[in-house]
């Protein structure tokens, strides 16, 4: 990954993500827990790291790969995906993830 041509683009994946768990906590605050659906083995604020993670799901060719990595504005879907989410306390809070394991690591990169 060439952080020096991404770096922009994964800030924003990362700040962009942060503000979204800010505002949904906010309008929980305000109108009271999302009732977990029935069909559903997972918590409302799981279901929200899941809807983020599933924007991100792609089968790309290698080739295209290729091409993202050694031109594109953006990192391939796997790191816009796990990067924000492994920089989230939030999120390892959220999905019980041991600190330090691959979803939780101790250090985490938070800008704001």
């Amino acid at each position: 990954v060439n952080t020096n041509i991404s770096q922009g683009e994964n800030i924003a994946d990362n700040g962009g993500l942060e503000a979204a768990y800010e505002a949904y906590n906010k309008w929980t605050s305000l109108h009271g827990q999302e009732p977990t659906p029935s069909s559903s083995t997972y918590t409302p604020k799981q279901l929200f790291w899941l809807a983020y993670a599933s924007n991100w799901c792609a089968k790309l060719r290698p080739e295209f790969q290729e091409q993202i990595l050694e031109s594109g504005i953006h990192t391939l879907q796997i790191f816009r995906t796990n990067g924000p989410l492994q920089n989230s306390p939030d999120f390892g809070i959220d999905w019980n993830c041991p600190l330090e394991s691959n979803m939780n690591p101790r250090m985490k990169c938070i800008l704001w």
